[in-house]
């Protein structure tokens, strides 16, 4: 079940970030995707080179960084993890996405203050892209993404975000592994 969360994790990071690829470094880009399926074939250190060399011909390009992070949670070095997640929020400040996987590996690391202040900016993004008439093609994304990031917070209001999206049957699995799982099983899952 973990490498489930991860893949969606990666999933929301690539597709969300809603940039084209023209504005990355094409070198770069073809660098990351060869790194990738390295990493898909085991093949960790052989990927971590090449995402560091996509990185060296495009420093904006933030990909490779959420893609060293599920690297280095596969070897279970967290602070590297922590790290290069860091650097996606420095990169792309505007994705949620990184800013929830970074309050999980801060809250896994024992810092709870910042991964708390993390959920809530995580949150606050996710309700901007809702809100957002131009960026509709991922609502349902965001928003159980929003009602996860608000169950870690406490919120109660995340259970109408998961109601709300239970008739489609594209999200009502994932709901149903969220739902009824602590906040602490969740981490120890995609951080384990």
């Amino acid at each position: 079940m973990k490498y489930f969360y991860l893949l969606l994790i990666v999933i929301s990071l690539i597709s969300c970030s809603e940039e084209p690829k023209s504005e990355y470094n094409p070198k770069a880009i073809e660098l990351n995707e060869k790194a990738l399926n390295l990493s898909l074939n085991c093949k960790y250190d052989s990927a971590l080179l090449l995402y560091d060399k996509a990185i060296e011909i495009d420093e904006r390009y933030h990909v490779p960084h959420s893609n060293k992070v599920t690297i280095y949670l596969h070897q279970k070095e967290y602070d590297k993890a922590l790290y290069e997640s860091e650097i996606v929020i420095k990169k792309k400040p505007d994705l949620a996405e990184a800013w929830f996987f970074s309050g999980l590996l801060n809250e896994q690391q024992g810092n709870s203050k910042k991964a708390m202040t993390y959920y809530r900016k995580s949150i606050a993004i996710y309700t901007a892209r809702i809100n957002n008439p131009e960026k509709k093609k991922y609502i349902n994304a965001n928003k159980l993404n929003r009602a996860l990031a608000k169950k870690f917070v406490n919120d109660r209001s995340y259970m109408k975000d998961f109601e709300e999206l239970r008739d489609d049957e594209n999200y009502s699995m994932l709901i149903d592994q969220f739902k009824d799982k602590s906040k602490a099983e969740i981490i120890k899952e995609l951080t384990k």
